[in-house]
């Protein structure tokens, strides 16, 4: 399982560091081995677990901002005992935050994570509260020239539950996603817009101001040989998921949405590791269904902003190459492309949307593994900044 805290979401736990928040763990966090800031430490003599994280917001979809989350780490009173080489996960990790961006976007959210009963059954929860402005290029399947700027307000819960088979690798169980979301836009549009598809203008007439419901139901199967999920340098991680929207169980829209995503790291040497993420996303949907913008799949790629490439079909690769220069400090370069279309076999005459940055990370817990850092990435169009905590994928 990745730990991403970006996944609360998608801005409001998306959390990291500053320097100045570095200076203020110092005289209580200098670990002994190194002299350097380490957080765990931090933790251990403090006598509240968790590390305060506050971020700037730089996702070029929604703007720039701030957000404040705190990460809380519990270990079992087994683990407490334990030594760690840097790949201890604590039994629960809890994530609570929210943010705030320059065009108005808000959003706030508490995540937990569960490593239980020496990590036969893993649990993931997130509830969230999101107020995002966000600029779609395509609404009923159509490309706009010009985006459209939708607010996408309301609340989302989504869970999943997993049992590992026997003593393998092989983990099986269930996933649950709810949301209710209320679409307005953000702009003055005439309606019906003459520049503007009648498919298009009879969605957004339908649809605007409407509180909708997508409720889905699914399982997943995953397997995982990662060193740790918290930060993984050794391992694979493939991961397959398929979810059913019905009105039976409370949706508003009938359609699947499936996701095949892996991901694999090589220690190339002990001072150079390799990553590698495959990643495919789908939506299965009767053609004379429109389903809300934000429902489609996007490209997922630092560089590339939130829904400015969307499809029924998504498929993503990017590598990340990592140079270990000192325990506690890496710095990253990576590279990725992707394709959007509207059905699989389209993939192949889509265009290719690619990514290319660099990063550094600082381990600031180093009993866990857990870093965090900077990345900068250059996509189609602009340039972004990312604040990065836990494992990049």
């Amino acid at each position: 399982m990745r730990f991403s805290l970006s996944t609360l979401a998608a801005l409001c736990l998306s959390l990291t560091t500053t320097p100045a928040a570095a200076s203020l763990y110092h005289d209580y966090s200098s670990a002994p081995d190194d002299a350097e800031v380490d957080t765990g430490s931090f933790i251990d003599r403090w006598s509240l677990p968790f590390i305060p994280v506050p971020k700037i917001i730089t996702e070029p979809a929604v703007g720039t901002g701030l957000a404040l989350g705190l990460v809380f780490f519990q270990e079992s009173e087994e683990q407490k005992t334990e030594g760690s080489d840097g790949s201890l996960v604590p039994e629960n990790i809890t994530i609570g935050g929210l943010a705030f961006t320059s065009n108005g976007s808000r959003g706030y959210g508490l995540g937990h994570l569960g490593y239980w009963l020496d990590d036969s059954v893993r649990y993931k929860g997130f509830l969230a509260f999101s107020d995002f402005n966000i600029d779609f290029y395509s609404l009923a399947g159509i490309p706009i020239n010009r985006p459209i700027g939708f607010n996408i307000k309301g609340p989302a819960v989504i869970q999943e539950l997993q049992m590992r088979v026997a003593d393998s690798h092989w983990l099986i169980g269930a996933k649950q996603v709810y949301r209710n979301v209320k679409l307005t836009l953000t702009d003055n549009i005439e309606l019906p817009n003459p520049a503007l598809a009648d498919r298009i203008n009879g969605y957004l007439d339908d649809y605007l101001g409407e509180s909708t419901v997508t409720s889905g139901l699914g399982i997943t199967a995953e397997f995982d040989s990662l060193d740790t999920p918290l930060d993984p340098q050794q391992g694979y991680n493939y991961k397959f998921r398929y979810l059913i929207y019905d009105k039976a169980i409370g949706s508003d829209y009938d359609y699947a949405s499936f996701q095949l995503k892996g991901t694999n790291y090589w220690n190339l040497s002990p001072t150079w590791d390799l990553g590698l993420r495959l990643q495919y996303d789908g939506i299965s949907v009767d053609d004379n269904t429109l389903l809300p913008a934000y429902i489609a799949p996007s490209i997922d790629l630092r560089g590339i902003p939130a829904a400015r490439y969307q499809g029924n079909a998504v498929a993503v690769a990017e590598a990340e190459l990592t140079w270990k220069i000192s325990p506690r400090w890496r710095l990253k370069t990576f590279a990725g492309a992707g394709r959007a279309a509207e059905q699989f076999g389209d993939l192949d005459d889509a265009e290719a949307a690619n990514s290319v940055g660099g990063g550094f990370r600082y381990m600031v817990a180093a009993r866990y593994g857990f870093n965090m850092g900077i990345d900068l990435a250059r996509g189609p169009e602009e340039t972004a900044v990312y604040i990065q905590a836990g494992s990049t994928w």
